[in-house]
């Protein structure tokens, strides 16, 4: 059920007004078959004016790399003032309604200025014309396709000029008193181009239709919020555009002013749970297709082979698609038929235009804009949509390991969404800005450590440790990605993972390191992902599938804008669990990062450790447990020993008294102690933490530590072996202070 809409959460359109009047200072002359409003004597809106700038348009651009206005100018030299004047205020049109950021607003109106000084003599523009050209705009879900497609939606509004200058004048005062007539006005023109002519329809009659041009969000639009006036009536376009009419008038008298569909209240209302918005796809052909892939670059297109699927519709839900397939591919077997189903779902119903798409092909990946909607080709045996490929390609051996890893993924359309921003890099400056204007300074921020932050002496004495072992620690860790410091209890290991995590991430907050403490009932589902009950709404019980910490940190390490940032997970007590129950089939991965594993809870999508992912585990050498570590378990981590003994620990108790000033007593103590255990035993030693305590700086304090923490704990070692006074002769307080007196 739809919330109500809440006045004071929604944005009003306050701008819509200034983008109207501005629309219709151009719109109302040209559909009258006046002079241009540009300088009142200029029929522009004219078929001889239109099929002279659409024929100088058809000859293509000499240099494709050429900023877009270049290439323009180009092609109108020595055009008459009709077709020039008329391309100022196509320009114009294209771009009045869409959101720019304050950069681009710029140079969109530099481009209608640059436009206008072609004409001779120069034209200066009124001020009307640019009085709606705002930096917010009210087209949001298309601009990267209005970028990208300026040629083609000129050529569309050029056909759309011709196609009214040749309507009876009825038919014209019909599209200005009707706006269902405006829109078949629009919709005939040959060559549609959805995007341009629904924004075109907006501007014409911003009553009636809306500033949302993509079909997917116009669904998702009306199918959101059909239940408040009392369902949908179809899905026609027209059926569409009246139902999302009801319901903005609807919204509208809620609000108490004009509703805006991408505030935050209601796009987290209509827009689906998870949607990025713009995503990237990796399509494939069939055994590597060359002849295709030659199709697809030389008719600037992508295809999906749908031989023998029923014919299906645009923005169809994923059960219709899985009903389909399974009923007519019953001659594949399970996985073909699930990645068919996945392969057409993503082309018709969640594929966008503006959405990057990309190919592979002997070592080199080509990159797209998609540009439009699905289609069927006349056979029916293929669907298409149109896009624009960009000339460069690049080597997949160029790009970043977690690219390379995506673009191997299984799959006949891969959502490779996770990777965008990457992907985004290899474009080319996009039509925004052509190239045309000087980037202006930008902010200085601090740069992103990359890799691991450097140790410092400074460091090392905040733990009271030698520099150069730590630095050995931290080499060991990142050329393995994965260790365990073991030693006997006390000797801080999880506080020298904890710490030395933090000062190599440079993370202060604690972001970007993570604690578990393992046991004997932590099991895979605790570690990685598992299901776990829920309630649902109307108060059963159900399972739903939660990840873990391990899972977690790991989405969170393989977004783009992390690849630089080290990740660690600490695993505290690590030889308390059942390791291989634990891990499971995540022990590949320990060792091979550049791989992927199906997972037994996410058998359809692949995961792979990231590279920026480092594990420090702990084991405690006083817990026999540890000899029974499993050989796959040591090949994949590196050990490091944490012993009294030896350093970084050794010394670092005396260290610690000294800058505090305190008494060095504590650590000959501990160094009796130690003494006094065989060194068959060194895994039983006692490390500096118990003489660390606040406690043990007092006479009271240290007898306390030693009758009720070591002794007991000496005892449980020598169970068997020494009696009670055996062992207060051979580890008691007084009998070590006595000894430590005589030297």
């Amino acid at each position: 059920m739809i919330p109500s809409v809440k006045p004071a959460m929604i944005r009003a359109l306050g701008i819509s007004k200034e983008i109207e009047d501005a629309a219709w200072f151009v719109l109302a002359p040209a559909l009258q078959g006046k002079a241009s409003a540009l300088d009142g004597r200029t029929s522009t809106w004219t078929a001889d004016a239109a099929r002279e700038f659409l024929e100088r348009l058809e000859r293509g651009v000499e240099d494709a790399k050429a900023p877009m206005m270049t290439n323009l100018r180009q092609n109108l030299e020595g055009a008459s003032r009709e077709a020039k004047l008329l391309a100022v205020e196509l320009l114009f049109l294209q771009s009045l309604p869409l959101a720019h950021e304050v950069k681009s607003l710029k140079v969109k109106r530099a481009r209608v200025a640059e436009a206008a000084s072609w004409l001779e003599p120069p034209l200066e523009l009124p001020e009307e014309l640019y009085e709606g050209m705002t930096d917010h705009g009210i087209i949001r879900d298309r601009t990267a396709e209005f970028n990208w497609t300026i040629w083609d939606h000129l050529k569309w509004l050029c056909r759309f000029v011709i196609h009214v200058d040749e309507q009876p004048t009825s038919a014209i005062n019909d599209a200005l008193r009707d706006p269902l007539a405006f829109h078949e006005l629009a919709a005939g023109t040959p060559e549609d181009q959805p995007a341009i002519r629904r924004s075109i329809e907006y501007l014409a009659w911003p009553n009636y239709f809306e500033p949302v041009v993509a079909d997917v969000e116009r669904r998702e639009i009306r199918d959101a919020f059909a239940s408040l006036v009392g369902g949908a009536n179809g899905d026609s376009e027209e059926e569409v555009t009246a139902d999302i009419h009801r319901i903005r008038l609807h919204l509208d008298e809620q609000a108490g002013q004009r509703i805006d569909w991408y505030s935050r209240q209601l796009v987290s209302q209509w827009r689906k749970v998870g949607d990025p918005g713009r995503r990237a796809w990796l399509l494939r052909t069939h055994h590597d297709n060359t002849d295709l892939l030659g199709a697809w670059q030389g008719q600037e297109k992508v295809t999906l082979d749908v031989e023998h699927l029923r014919s299906l519709d645009a923005g169809v839900t994923a059960g219709v698609v899985q009903h389909a397939v399974d009923e007519d591919y019953k001659h594949l077997g399970y996985v073909e038929r699930e990645d068919n189903k996945t392969a057409v779902f993503a082309f018709l119903s969640v594929m966008k235009p503006g959405d990057l798409v990309l190919f592979q092909h002997s070592g080199r990946v080509r990159v797209g804009v998609v540009l439009g909607e699905p289609e069927h080709n006349e056979d029916n045996r293929r669907m298409r949509r149109k896009v624009r490929w960009i000339d460069e390609n690049h080597a997949i051996t160029d790009l970043p390991r977690h690219v390379q890893r995506q673009l191997s993924t299984p799959g006949i359309i891969v959502d490779v969404t996770r990777v965008i921003q990457a992907l985004q890099s290899l474009l080319p400056a996009e039509a925004e800005t052509d190239g045309e204007e000087e980037a202006e300074p930008t902010a200085v921020v601090e740069a992103v450590q990359e890799g691991f932050r450097p140790l410092t002496e400074e460091f090392a004495a905040s733990l009271h440790m030698e520099l150069e072992p730590l630095k050995e620690i931290a080499e060991l860790l990142e050329d393995n990605r994965q260790l365990v410091l073991y030693g006997p209890p006390g000797t801080g290991k999880t506080y020298l993972a904890k710490h030395l995590a933090a000062e190599l991430a440079g993370d202060s907050t604690d972001e970007r390191v993570k604690l578990v403490q393992f046991h004997p009932s932590y099991a895979y589902e605790d570690f990685f992902e598992g299901y776990r009950p829920d309630k649902t709404d109307d108060g059963q019980v159900s399972f739903k599938l939660v990840a873990g910490p391990l899972r977690r940190l790991a989405e969170e390490a393989a977004k783009p804008e992390n690849v630089a940032k080290p990740y660690f997970l600490i695993i505290d007590e690590m030889n308390r669990a059942n390791l291989a129950k634990v891990f499971g089939e995540l022990y590949f991965l320990l060792e091979y990062r550049d791989d992927r594993i199906y997972l037994q809870y996410s058998p359809n999508e692949p995961f792979s450790l990231p590279d920026n992912l480092y594990i420090i585990g702990t084991m405690n050498t006083a817990d026999r447990s540890i000899a029974m570590m499993d050989a796959a378990i040591r090949r994949r981590f590196a050990f490091i020993e944490l012993h009294p003994k030896t350093e970084p620990v050794r010394g670092s108790l005396r260290r610690f008294l000294e800058a505090r000033g305190l008494d060095t007593l504590n650590a000959d103590l501990l160094d009796a102690l130690n003494d006094a255990i065989d060194d068959w035993d060194r895994d039983l030693m006692i490390g500096p933490s118990y003489f660390m305590k606040s406690a043990a700086q007092t006479p009271a304090g240290l007898r306390r530590i030693w009758k009720y923490e070591l002794m007991p704990l000496l005892e449980e070692h020598y169970h068997g072996q020494l009696n009670r006074a055996q062992l207060e002769e051979r580890f008691g307080l007084d009998q070590l202070l006595g000894r430590l007196a005589a030297r």
